[in-house]
């Protein structure tokens, strides 16, 4: 058995991803610790998932004040480090993961990292140099590495949700009563959702549902979702709107054809289900989904609009959902970036790395 830590936390497109990986370790025999934030998603979720929690009071380093309980949390992972002995440590990026991989680096433990992203974030930006390997989700992310460290990086893409792997259209199809010559258009903007997917999508609401042989799966987000309904007038009880779908993946497995934005964990979901999709990547440099949503752009996978093109995407999007070539076509082009299951992909690596 070897006693692994995982550090990671913020949002489910870190935290996810570092789930998957430790539910392999677990099933696999070995001992997993998830360290993350005492006050974000992660307290709650990690510890659902039967998985050792540890959480730390950490916010980013925007303040001197800040640093400072950065440098002691430091000091406290370096003392966990002495007394447990973990054999691993593996960070899933975010500025909750520093602490912890820097006392990992202090005490000369192994190091192991996860990029989401196309581009690399900036604690896994700070410490690849120092890591036995980094597994990337996406070839893009070679670009921005000087070669003579580009040995050191593995692409297995995204760590995604087992079922996933078993997902089929037809099978999906016919769990939701969908016929076949019905088309279905998935929008989500994510859990919180997207203000300006869903005001436009409101306001085509008419056009959409009286769109033939049409049926609609809407994720509007917690947020917003109490003032759409009021807004609404829903006259197809074949339409779906709700905050979220528990079950979005098998919902995005029936799909023709999905509105979204472009996180990294969407992106992968995305090409390993092959399907057709307009991104609506979210205005922030810094999350880095305009560089996410042009792997699938490039690769003839999808179409990209900002947040003010929202109703040209959706005119967009009813033109193709009419052209059953420029679908198939779509979602062939996918097929190119699909890569094995790289949760298991990981674990073999590392634990390649324990039997050597």
């Amino acid at each position: 058995m070897v006693k692994i830590v995982i550090t990671t936390g913020g949002t489910g497109g870190h935290i996810y991803p570092a789930l998957s990986v430790a539910k392999e370790f677990q099933k696999r025999g070995h001992e997993v610790t998830f360290v993350g934030s005492s006050s974000r998603m992660e307290k709650d979720l990690v510890p659902k998932s039967g998985i050792n929690f540890i959480g730390l009071n950490i916010k980013p380093g925007k303040s001197i004040k800040n640093i400072i309980s950065i440098f002691f949390l430091i000091l406290h992972c370096i003392k966990y480090i002495k007394r447990e002995n973990p054999d691993v440590i593996i960070g899933f990026g975010n500025y909750i993961s520093f602490p912890m991989v820097c006392a990992a680096f202090i005490k000369r433990k192994k190091i192991y990292l996860q990029e989401q992203n196309a581009n690399i974030g900036m604690t896994n930006k700070f410490f690849y140099r120092f890591a036995e390997k980094v597994f990337l989700a996406f070839n893009h992310t070679f670009e921005e590495l000087p070669m003579k460290f580009q040995y050191k990086f593995k692409v297995t893409g995204n760590p995604l949700r087992e079922e996933i792997y078993k997902i089929d259209k037809k099978e999906e199809r016919e769990k939701l009563k969908v016929s076949s010559e019905e088309k279905i258009l998935v929008i989500t903007g994510g859990s919180l959702g997207a203000k300006s997917i869903n005001e436009a999508i409101a306001k085509y609401w008419d056009e959409l549902e009286n769109k033939k042989g049409l049926r609609i799966y809407w994720a509007t987000g917690t947020k917003n979702y109490e003032d759409i309904l009021k807004n609404l007038e829903i006259k197809n009880v074949n339409h779906v709107v709700k905050p979220y779908f528990d079950n979005l993946i098998n919902v995005m497995g029936a799909a023709d054809l999905i509105i979204c934005r472009a996180g990294a964990l969407t992106i992968s979901e995305i090409i390993q289900l092959e399907k057709p999709a307009i991104l609506i990547p979210y205005n922030s440099v810094k999350v880095g989904q305009y560089e996410n949503a042009m792997i699938l752009k490039e690769a003839g996978g999808a179409l990209i609009y900002n947040d003010k093109e929202v109703d040209e995407a959706i005119e967009t999007a009813l033109e193709i959902l009419e052209n059953e070539n420029i679908l198939h076509k779509m979602g062939n082009n996918i097929k190119n970036l699909k890569i094995n299951n790289a949760t298991k992909a990981i674990v073999d690596t590392i634990e390649i790395w324990r039997n050597n």
